[in-house]
């Protein structure tokens, strides 16, 4: 068996640099949020963790008939990454830094709220669902768009769907009713917001365990990501 490669922080970096020139889409969001980790984990194989994202999205598509509604594929999505792979909000540990890193939350199943969207929307874009993040004060979520309506999910509960008055009181909760729902909230993120929250997740979450060169690091790939290319 051969030692996993080892890939210097500085080369990680720099591939991180040069995927932030990229335009970042749901289609290759999992490689940015795996060249985050890299960094952290000089001997993570990329390969593994995608790998086993794309047999989940493999999963759904051999679940669905050509020319089912689009609301099916949902379900078909729902079946296998919450209820056969067991993907879940980490409750118990929330603050737990691996939750922010993909390569954790594949291995571990368990993740953040953003983690867990990201996976998500990978299996969504391949299996053709419209699908796009929604970053809430402290919560994200996942909204679902078909030709005459909408759908929320909520990866972090089991991807549980919400509709527009349930997310509304989600929002509420969650903010001791000080934020009221508005149609800001709801606006899509493009994949390079959805990465500089991952980051900045990754920079508290470590501020908070104490390792600050990991969080300054995350601080630096944050700069990166808003450089104007």
């Amino acid at each position: 068996m051969t030692a996993p490669l080892f890939i210097h922080p500085a080369e990680a970096r720099r591939r991180f640099q040069e995927f932030s020139k990229r335009e970042i889409t749901n289609a290759n969001l999992v490689e940015g949020a795996l060249l985050i980790a890299l960094e952290d984990f000089p001997q993570l194989d990329m390969e593994g963790p995608l790998a086993e994202l794309n047999d989940l999205a493999a999963r759904v598509k051999r679940r669905s008939s050509p020319g089912q509604p689009p609301v099916f594929k949902v379900g078909q999505l729902h079946a296998e990454m919450f209820d056969t792979d067991g993907y879940e909000g980490d409750r118990a540990n929330y603050n737990d830094p691996r939750n922010a890193y993909l390569n954790e939350v594949v291995a571990r199943r368990k993740g953040l709220p953003i983690s867990l969207s990201m996976i998500f929307l990978h299996v969504a874009e391949r299996i053709g669902l419209n699908a796009a993040g929604v970053g809430l004060p402290g919560h994200f979520i996942v909204k679902v768009q078909f030709e005459l309506n909408e759908l929320y999910v909520d990866p972090f509960n089991g991807g549980t769907t919400l509709t527009l008055p349930e997310v509304a009181t989600l929002l509420e909760t969650m903010t001791d009713g000080e934020v009221h729902l508005t149609s800001q909230h709801l606006r899509a993120w493009s994949g390079r917001e959805i990465l500089m929250r991952v980051l900045a997740n990754i920079m508290n979450l470590q501020n908070r365990s104490g390792d600050q060169k990991k969080a300054a690091a995350a601080r630096e790939r944050i700069a990166i990501l808003q450089q104007k290319h």
